[in-house]
């Protein structure tokens, strides 16, 4: 009789011990999707034209092997595509417009000093540039990442202070 009892707790044993590890899979696998889709949609939301801000993608020159390093046609090209969206904005052809700063900083963030409210950004400090264009009467400013991206930006945060230029 004891014999059998054994084998009956050792049953339910295993079978337990199977719930409990499918278990700890489907929470483990629920959490990597979780994550997954986070990660996705936060892309996503970086990537949408708002009416407050406008991202840019310019194209790098130097391949993918090497670090970036921006080089002239980088920058004039991050130049170019914020006085472009700035023209579009105001309804003002290009030449009207002034570049008064193209200044190499160090964003405290992937934000590039333009959070938008909701969104998560990677906490790293991120090397790129702060724009300052002139229309008339007006200053504008844009933030850039070093050849890859321009927004324009109504409630600019400042650049980490301190940091070397070429950093």
């Amino acid at each position: 009789m004891e014999q059998s009892s054994f084998w009956l707790w050792r049953l339910d044993t295993q079978r337990l011990c199977t719930q409990y590890k499918e278990g700890i899979l489907r929470t483990l696998v629920s959490f990597m999707i979780l994550c997954g889709l986070m990660l996705n949609l936060g892309c996503q939301a970086e990537s949408m034209d708002t009416s407050q801000d406008t991202e840019f993608t310019a194209s790098p020159t130097s391949d993918s092997s090497s670090p970036l390093i921006p080089t002239e046609a980088d920058m004039q090209n991050l130049i170019n595509k914020a006085m472009a969206d700035l023209g579009g904005r105001l309804g003002v052809a290009v030449n009207e417009i002034i570049l008064l700063e193209m200044t190499s900083v160090v964003w405290p963030d992937g934000s590039l000093g333009c959070p938008r409210e909701g969104m998560v950004y990677a906490q790293i400090l991120t090397p790129g540039y702060l724009i300052r264009l002139q229309s008339g009467d007006q200053i504008f400013e844009y933030h850039a990442s070093r050849g890859t991206t321009v927004i324009f930006c109504e409630n600019p945060s400042p650049p980490v202070p301190g940091t070397p230029a070429d950093t």
